[in-house]
């Protein structure tokens, strides 16, 4: 179990952490962008909100890991409080995937109608992927 664990808070860890630099970086990217045009704005606000979100998905699971190491034998009531706190750090990183997504989607948008038709159907596809496993998912669980 606690092998299992430990896995599992270092994948989220290491993705969320790979994620929000991403987030990041793309954010600077849009500050270098001369347009005084709203969705300039919507995708730099979306693209920090996304890196905040994996942010703290990154810390809850490194902490968790860092303090599960510690423990010899997990007990009900410390697995009870592991899956809560996990429950955050994974609800965080799901919605900081799904907040990136809307933003690579809105991206294109700076580029001209063409490419953001595109992008937009294209984050689309891909949300609908990624509900499709999340419902997918709540049936094993």
């Amino acid at each position: 179990m606690q092998e299992l664990l430990e896995l599992q808070t270092g994948q989220v860890s290491f993705l969320s952490g790979l994620l929000a630099g991403f987030s990041l970086t793309v954010a600077a990217n849009i500050l270098q962008v001369e347009s005084t045009r709203p969705i300039r704005t919507v995708c730099l606000v979306l693209l920090l909100l996304a890196t905040l979100l994996f942010l703290i998905s990154l810390y809850v699971d490194v902490r968790l890991t860092i303090e599960v190491a510690s423990i010899a034998n997990i007990s009900a009531e410390t697995e009870q409080v592991i899956s809560s706190t996990r429950f955050i750090g994974t609800t965080s990183a799901t919605l900081a995937l799904v907040v990136f997504t809307i933003a690579i989607g809105l991206l294109g948008w700076l580029a001209g109608s063409v490419a953001g038709i595109i992008s937009s159907i294209l984050a689309i596809g891909t949300l609908v992927v990624l509900g499709y496993v999340w419902n997918m998912m709540t049936l094993i669980v």
